[in-house]
């Protein structure tokens, strides 16, 4: 049964209970783990191809994340490195939210069984416009700043420059405007291109169309359903905190009870274990109250490192939900804008070309001589 939707602000705090599932959180926390690992080999290369002889200093201090500092930019080796490792992470980033987004139109259709193996399978079909809009609109500021960078020597000409600019300076500053459009749509693609292709299934040039029409059309809502949706997150995100403190606690606890120390409370350090260089001495998200405790047991190092290892993996998952709840809010924004701007509900579009397809593989679901029969099923699947 699908979800009863108001589209309008009133949507968008479901975006916490829509962003607390499973099979969202589980996308997102392989995700990160994909993208923490592509981060670490690309600058760990990019150092190597900076300074080889200093990359064991590098890992003593920065372990599992290290970060670019210093002899690092003096080597175009290693910011092009950084570069690779960056778009690949934005890669695995996008395909995560188009599947997320999937996942949270079909839930709110009714479909609580769409699984990850099902979003993946859409992910492949329309995978296309979720990587080429944003690649196009960032090619499109590129060719605009090569543009000015042109302008600007041609300025330099004696005599003829400064005339040239002087005749260049209203249409270029026409020109800008566009360029600071497309910037704001490049800005605003990573939220809402993959919620576009989840709810439409359309191709670049629609989702391209749709992403220019709805910061144009409606950017006092995007902005005002985007404020709600973070503050939403960020109460639904501290709730989950708590809960999370409260389970390490009980886990502490319980583990006291046989005596022998409690090795529950190595785990709100192993987020600074693995990456001191990025949390440094603070990497308590895993037990904000501190209802571990402290005065863990003398360990071996693989036990050691293994509970460390949770403790990020518990860190993570935490973090997987902001980002699923992220994904969700802006597929509800989505929904909620297309049905203000154009007065189309795409649930319902949906729900029709399910119909129309079941019909092509099945045929018509009553005799076709009953016409008025079959109106008024199909206006049944409708409503």
């Amino acid at each position: 049964m699908s979800k009863k939707l108001y589209f309008d602000v009133r949507d968008v705090p479901s975006c916490a209970r829509l962003g607390l599932s499973g099979r969202k959180i589980w996308i997102y926390f392989k995700t990160l783990v994909l993208s923490w690992a592509s981060w670490s080999v690309f600058t760990y290369l990019g150092w190597l191809a900076a300074d080889p002889a200093g990359i064991g200093p590098v890992f003593e201090a920065s372990r599992l994340l290290p970060l670019p500092s210093g002899i690092f930019w003096a080597s175009w080796q290693s910011v092009a490195l950084l570069v690779v490792g960056v778009v690949l992470i934005a890669v695995l980033m996008l395909s995560a939210s188009l599947r997320t987004s999937r996942i949270t139109f079909e839930q709110i259709r009714g479909d609580d069984f769409f699984s990850g193996r099902d979003a993946s399978a859409f992910a492949r079909r329309h995978w296309r416009p979720v990587f080429a809009v944003p690649a196009a609109l960032a090619a499109g500021l590129g060719i605009a700043l090569a543009c000015g960078l042109l302008l600007g020597l041609a300025g330099r000409i004696p005599a003829v420059g400064p005339v040239l600019l002087g005749l260049l300076a209203v249409p270029g500053w026409g020109a800008s405007l566009l360029v600071v459009l497309a910037a704001v749509a490049l800005l605003a693609s990573v939220l809402l291109v993959p919620p576009i292709v989840a709810c439409t299934k359309g191709d670049s040039f629609e989702t391209v169309f749709e992403l220019f029409s709805s910061v144009t059309a409606q950017p006092w809502r995007l902005v005002l359903y985007g404020l709600t949706a973070v503050l939403t997150r960020a109460l639904a995100a501290l709730v989950f905190l708590v809960f999370s403190s409260a389970a390490t606690g009980f886990l502490a606890f319980g583990t006291s009870l046989a005596g022998g120390g409690n090795p529950f409370s190595l785990l709100q350090g192993g987020l600074g274990f693995l990456a001191p260089s990025l949390v440094g001495a603070y990497s308590g998200i895993v037990d904000i109250l501190g209802l571990a405790g402290s005065g863990a047991p003398s360990m071996p190092a693989l036990p050691s490192a293994l509970m460390a290892a949770s403790g990020a993996a518990i860190a993570l998952v935490l973090v997987s939900y902001w980002f699923s709840s992220c994904s969700s809010a802006w597929t509800v924004i989505y929904l909620a804008v297309r049905y203000r701007k154009d007065g189309e509900d795409l649930l319902a579009r949906a729900d029709q070309e399910d119909l129309a397809e079941f019909e092509r593989q099945y045929g018509q679901t009553c005799p076709s001589g009953d016409s008025s029969a079959g109106s008024s099923r199909a206006g049944g699947e409708e409503a």
